[in-house]
């Protein structure tokens, strides 16, 4: 199943502080599906110099998703698997039957009660996903950040990419977690008549946006807004929300903590991180989303 490759440029080459620039450096691949605002903003913190991480690669599910090309004009190789190819396809390559059974039975995607049908398109999931792990690997990321990415991840993809006692994954998510998960976390939160919106970024867990929280943040809906109002305004969050995020990570100022009887709980050990939680509410109160990006 071979998939389209476009190489632009060095790996990564150009991106961070120039005076950082090294080894040492948090290399992340990002994931998307369609236009890529996300990506788009991680690429300007990093011509900016304000992002600490460096992004060696850009992969999709989709030829025509359009952060490609923004990842091709900032000099960044990009990558496309057609997860199609591996769903329609008459024959898949057989894959190890201890490790299909081990992945199955930590999985919360696939809730096919047929055990035949759910470890073939199983199979087929890890198939896509094999050969994403390789493009990722062949550029040196240690970080797969999703930003519109509409495929949801098994724990073969998951465990790959583990750091240690951290997860390697993660998500932004148009939400305020746990409420509306799912792809369309703007429109629920619209429909249902919250006072509040939110945006969440948390570690990708075998669940669809159950993974622990990284990052929240809140915009008030007020009784005019348009539904495009308040994409409007929670994307502008999600902008400011995303590099600091993955700079937190890069420093190593992410603890995820697991409680006795609980969920596993993130903690930032970031000095700021108050202060850096408050310039968020501020830009959330702005008619106009221009708020100087405080820290990054």
């Amino acid at each position: 199943m071979a998939s389209h490759v476009a190489h632009h440029g060095e790996k990564g080459a150009g991106f961070g502080n120039a005076s950082s620039t090294g080894s040492n450096r948090l290399r992340i691949a990002v994931l998307i599906s369609g236009g890529g605002t996300n990506l788009q903003a991680l690429i300007d913190r990093a011509q900016e110099g304000k992002l600490e991480a460096d992004i060696v690669c850009v992969g999709s599910d989709r030829a025509s998703a359009q952060g490609l090309m923004r990842a091709q004009k900032a000099g960044i190789p990009t990558f496309v698997v057609s997860y199609e190819k591996y769903l329609k396809a008459d024959k898949i390559e057989p894959m190890d039957d201890a490790l299909v059974s081990a992945v199955d039975a930590r999985q919360r995607i696939l809730r096919d009660q047929d055990d035949e049908a759910r470890r073939d398109r199983l199979i087929r999931l890890m198939a896509a996903e094999k050969e994403i792990m390789a493009h990722v690997e062949s550029y040196g990321a240690r970080l797969v950040c999703l930003a519109g990415f509409m495929r949801l991840l098994t724990p073969f993809f998951l465990n790959h990419f583990r750091q240690g006692d951290r997860p390697g994954v993660v998500n932004i998510h148009p939400a305020l977690l746990p409420a509306f998960p799912g792809q369309h976390g703007y429109r629920d939160t619209y429909r249902y008549g919250c006072k509040w919106g939110g945006i969440s970024i948390h570690f990708v867990d075998e669940g669809e946006d159950t993974g622990p929280v990284i990052a929240q943040a809140v915009y008030p809906i007020w009784d005019e807004d348009s539904y495009e109002d308040v994409q409007q305004r929670g994307l502008h969050l999600e902008h400011l929300m995303y590099a600091q995020v993955v700079n937190w990570i890069a420093r190593d100022q992410v603890r995820v903590v697991t409680r006795s009887g609980g969920r596993p709980r993130v903690r930032i050990e970031d000095p700021a991180y108050r202060e850096v939680v408050g310039s968020w509410v501020e830009a959330a109160f702005r008619d106009r989303p221009d708020v100087v990006y405080r820290r990054t």
